[in-house]
C-alpha cells in the first residue's frame, strides 16, 4: 500500500533507462562500494601475488633444487591478473545487460517522485515506495545518482534529462537524507574497462 505524503516532493520527474544507462549505473555503484570489485585493484593483488611467488623462486631452487612450482604459481597470478584486467569486466558489464534484458520493466518509462523519506516510483504496470533507510549508501557522479540497497535493491537516476536547479535538488536531497554515507564523485561512469 502506498503511503501518500502531506509533504511536496522534493523532485519528480520521468526518466526511462536503457540498456546501457542501467549497466554503467550500476557498474559505477558496484565499483564504489566495493574497492576490490574494480578491475586495476584485483590485477594489482594478483600481480603482488605473482611478484612473491616469483621472489621465492631462488629458495626454492636451493632447497628443492626446482623453480617449477613458484614459477607455475607466478604464471596462474599472472594469468589471473591478465583475466582480472581485460575479460572480467565485460563480462560483468554483458551479466548487468542480460539483468536489464532480463527484466522487461526496468525499461518503462518510471514516474520518479523523490520525498525527504522516501521515494514513489510508477510505470504502466506497478507502483510501489521505499524508504531511504532501507539503502545504505549513495553515490552521485556526473551521470547518475544511484543509491545501494539490502536485497539487491538499487536506486538509480540519470541525470542526463535532468536541468541543473533539478540537478541541484536531487543532489541536495540525497546529501541531507544519506549524511555520512553520501558520496560524489567525478567520474562519468558508464563505459566497460579494458
Amino acid at each position: 500500500m502506498l503511503f501518500l505524503p502531506n509533504e511536496d516532493a522534493v523532485l519528480t520527474l520521468r526518466q526511462q533507462l536503457s540498456a546501457q544507462d542501467y549497466a554503467a549505473g550500476c557498474q559505477v555503484l558496484e565499483e564504489a562500494n566495493s574497492p576490490t570489485a574494480r578491475p586495476a585493484v584485483r590485477a594489482a593483488a594478483c600481480a603482488a601475488g605473482a611478484a612473491i611467488s616469483a621472489s621465492t623462486a631462488p629458495l626454492s631452487l636451493r632447497e628443492y633444487g626446482t623453480m617449477w612450482i613458484p614459477l607455475l604459481f607466478m604464471a596462474l597470478f599472472a594469468a589471473i591478473a591478465v583475466w582480472a584486467l581485460l575479460f572480467q569486466p565485460q563480462r560483468k558489464w554483458e551479466e548487468k545487460l542480460r539483468e536489464f534484458a532480463a527484466t522487461p520493466l526496468l525499461g518503462l518509462e518510471t514516474e520518479i517522485a523523490v520525498y525527504r523519506d522516501f521515494f514513489l516510483m510508477k510505470n504502466q504496470y506497478e507502483q510501489w515506495q521505499e524508504y531511504w533507510t532501507e539503502f545504505s549508501s549513495c553515490l552521485e557522479t556526473d551521470r547518475f545518482v544511484a543509491a545501494a540497497g539490502s536485497g539487491g535493491w538499487r536506486f538509480l537516476i540519470c541525470k542526463d534529462s535532468l536541468s541543473e536547479t533539478e540537478c541541484d535538488a536531487l543532489s541536495q536531497a540525497m546529501q541531507n537524507t544519506f549524511a555520512f554515507s553520501y558520496r560524489r564523485s567525478r567520474t562519468k561512469g558508464g563505459k566497460p574497462h579494458g
